[in-house]
């Protein structure tokens, strides 16, 4: 098992094939240039706007990488696992536990050219309102086709979920209201059945010494709050801004020896007040729910996102137990990277851009 905890991050890359300096220095994109470079490929930009598409060359052969999309899944495996109202009824009608959905389709989308409305019965606030009241609250929404955390909003209020289900709408038709479920969660990512890496999502925790500031103990908490631009966003979570005002804290406040501040999220996203218990190991029984779930779906490469019980040790408690809460087609691993399991993510990156390249490793 690997710690997230050390400050160590390799930001070495191959000469002129490295995304641009304003790009993230462990992004996927970058971990798999360097890859593609140790296996003897030479890599030309052909989108200097973006430096998001890469053409990959060695003799005759090549290969276009695309972001961080993973390019070894099959077309309709991975269209199917972008949408998570459709992934969830497949896992539940083939006995995996993942949650159930009110659908609110945005306000003035796919109506026929007459003005017929046949998704009325899913359109707008009713799904979801009639959703809340029947299951209770709190309810999270969530875009139906979105990634990484992005406008996933908790709703402990009624009157939150028109706003809620607004910004969704935003950037997304279709939103999902679903049941908030608590415990952490653990993402575990494959390659052709077999463990890359896995990590537990945890809420964050910050002790104090009665000597560090709040800042300081963030960041030997987590590697990534040594650059300003994390931080910066963190103080802008509300999460963060709401416990520290609770404890009569600021950021640059030094808090008394042993005590203890807590950031509980119902949403893990490493982009919140979130951090990461990485392994590069997990007990069989995990990877077997894992590869069951990415064979049903039909993919090779997959990050599988499981809320389990909280407990001292959820590793060692029953898959059985455990909501699969998504199936991502494309993992990223630059978080993770950034966190201090740089060695980890890294070679696991390398496996991945292999199967790209469909290249021996060696």
């Amino acid at each position: 098992m690997v710690r997230a905890d050390s400050r160590a991050v390799d930001t070495s890359s191959p000469p002129d094939t490295a995304p641009s300096p304003d790009a993230a220095r462990s992004s996927i994109l970058q971990m798999r240039l360097r890859a593609a470079a140790e296996l003897g490929w030479t890599a030309t930009c052909l989108d200097p706007e973006t430096r998001w598409l890469w053409q990959l060359r060695k003799g005759g052969r090549t290969r276009v990488l695309v972001a961080g999309v993973s390019a070894v899944n099959d077309a309709a495996a991975a269209r199917l696992a972008s949408d998570k109202f459709f992934t969830a009824t497949v896992l539940r009608a083939n006995g995996f536990s993942a949650p159930t959905s009110a659908r609110c389709l945005a306000p003035g989308v796919h109506l026929l050219p007459d003005g017929h409305d046949r998704f009325s019965a899913q359109r707008g606030l009713a799904p979801g309102l009639a959703f809340a009241e029947r299951e209770g609250l709190p309810v999270v929404v969530k875009p139906n086709r979105g990634s990484r955390g992005r406008d996933v909003i908790l709703v402990e209020r009624l009157e939150q979920l028109p706003t809620a289900l607004e910004q969704v709408w935003a950037q997304d038709e279709l939103a999902l209201v679903q049941r908030a479920l608590p415990g952490l969660d653990l993402r575990v990512d494959l390659l052709d059945g077999e463990l890359l890496l896995a990590y537990l999502r945890r809420p964050l925790r910050l002790v104090g010494d009665g000597r560090s500031t709040v800042l300081e103990l963030l960041t030997a908490a987590d590697a990534r709050a040594s650059a300003p631009e994390f931080c910066e966003r963190l103080r802008k979570d509300p999460l963060w801004r709401a416990t520290l005002a609770a404890a009569a804290l600021d950021d640059a406040s030094i808090p008394a020896a042993d005590l203890r501040l807590d950031f509980p999220a119902t949403i893990l996203n490493l982009n919140r007040c979130c951090t990461a218990e990485v392994h590069g190991e997990l007990p069989a029984k995990w990877i077997a729910l894992c590869r069951r779930i990415a064979a049903l779906i039909g993919l090779r490469h997959c990050g599988i996102d499981l809320r389990v019980p909280l407990s001292d040790d959820p590793l060692a408690g029953d898959p059985a137990e455990a909501v699969v809460l998504e199936v991502n087609a494309s993992p990223s691993m630059g978080q993770i990277h950034a966190m201090g399991a740089a060695a980890l993510a890294s070679a696991a990156e390398r496996r991945v851009t292999a199967a790209i390249l469909d290249a021996s490793l060696g």
